[in-house]
């Protein structure tokens, strides 16, 4: 008899455990695909200088910490941007690689390189038509329902 209660207990716990076990990984897979999604958005966005994508998902207390160790505010690379556009800079590809997700409540760690063409800068970028990588780490935070990137930090790096 006590071996059936046990056998009984133990299934009614299964009963009710696996679908919350199911649900938290559901939820973590919804928002990695979200964050992945969203850096890609961003990405492309830059590299097409779309300031109505990037003013949508770059967080109001945005920094960011350009290859050459500047710091810009929010409104400084958003301005960055909008010089790139005004001289008709653009780069032909952004290529994701070695894309990590870790997420914590409503922060999400993303670290991965870029691959990327083109000019990054809007003056004396020499290397505008060589193929470039950077090991890049960005740190989102979903507010109201959307992943906003908060945070953005690279650095060149040889081709992995």
């Amino acid at each position: 008899m006590n071996a059936i209660v046990r056998l009984n207990k133990g299934i009614l716990l299964l009963i009710f455990i696996f679908p919350f076990a199911t649900k938290a990984q559901d939820k973590s897979s919804k928002d990695n695909q979200e964050i992945y999604n969203t850096v890609i958005l961003i990405g492309n966005a830059w590299t097409q200088n779309n300031l109505d994508t990037l003013e949508k998902y770059i967080h109001k207390d945005y920094l960011h910490t350009d290859v050459t160790g500047h710091i810009l505010s929010r409104a400084d690379w958003l301005g960055y941007v909008k010089d790139r556009k005004d001289k008709n800079l653009t780069n032909p590809g952004l290529e994701f690689k070695d894309l990590h997700i870790a997420v914590h409540d409503d922060i999400a760690f993303v670290t991965g390189i870029n691959v990327f063409s083109g000019a990054a800068f809007t003056t004396n970028d020499n290397n505008a038509a060589k193929s470039r990588n950077l090991r890049f780490t960005q740190v989102l935070k979903k507010e109201n329902g959307v992943w906003e990137r908060i945070l953005f930090q690279a650095t060149y790096i040889e081709a992995p």
